[in-house]
């Protein structure tokens, strides 16, 4: 698509609208049976990282592509935790997975089989995950309040530009679960600091024609 305000660059429109609940997990979890990590310097690499970003939604193209449904993405980083040595470092996605949300916000859950590959050894890996949300604070019993948040953002250089529209209703929210490398460990994912939200996500890159 051309952009009509310049004949000599190309615009790309990306628009998501649905539900999201990112949730990470890092240090200074182990996982079980590991002992405490006496790498060298003050910030040794956590043993364990996971970083999960499930969505369910719709996804529109400038193009007029639709595409509707659950995505999920997983990374997980392992590393020795003696030696400080990555033993894994698997990014993957999966669009079969489970992903149910509460239309309150309130309470959320996802199970997935992820395939993916191991950066480490170069070979594909599957990881199976099972997490649930809850937005209710721990501490009061209370239900967290929904907080609406409205962000634009816009890079410009060089006859390069990029627009970033973000709107959301969102809940914090506690994000605990359970993580498989099949073939390999099984860790269990301590309660952590999450979210559950409910987004309007537009994006427009326009490129200058070579």
């Amino acid at each position: 698509m051309t952009s009509p305000l310049s004949a000599a660059s190309s615009s790309q429109v990306i628009h998501f609208s649905g539900l999201i609940a990112p949730a990470a997990w890092g240090a200074p979890f182990q996982p079980p049976g590991s002992p405490p990590s006496p790498g060298p310097g003050p910030f040794p690499p956590p043993p364990l990282l996971v970083i999960l970003f499930p969505t369910d939604g719709q996804v529109m193209t400038g193009q007029g592509l639709v595409q509707h449904g659950v995505f999920v993405t997983l990374l997980v980083l392992m590393s020795d935790p003696a030696t400080q040595m990555p033993i894994l470092s698997f990014v993957g996605n999966s669009t079969t997975a489970s992903f149910q949300v509460d239309p309150r916000l309130t309470t959320a859950s996802l199970s997935a089989t992820v395939q993916g590959i191991d950066l480490v050894s170069f070979s594909p890996k599957t990881v199976t995950i099972a997490v649930s949300w809850t937005a209710t604070d721990p501490l009061t019993g209370m239900l967290n309040p929904i907080v609406r948040t409205t962000m634009e953002s816009r890079v410009q250089f060089n006859g390069f530009s990029f627009f970033l529209h973000v709107s959301s209703q969102m809940r914090l929210a506690i994000a605990s679960g359970m993580l498989t490398v099949v073939g390999g460990p099984t860790v269990s994912l301590p309660p952590a600091p999450s979210a559950i939200a409910r987004a309007d996500i537009g994006t427009i890159t326009r490129t200058p024609l070579v």
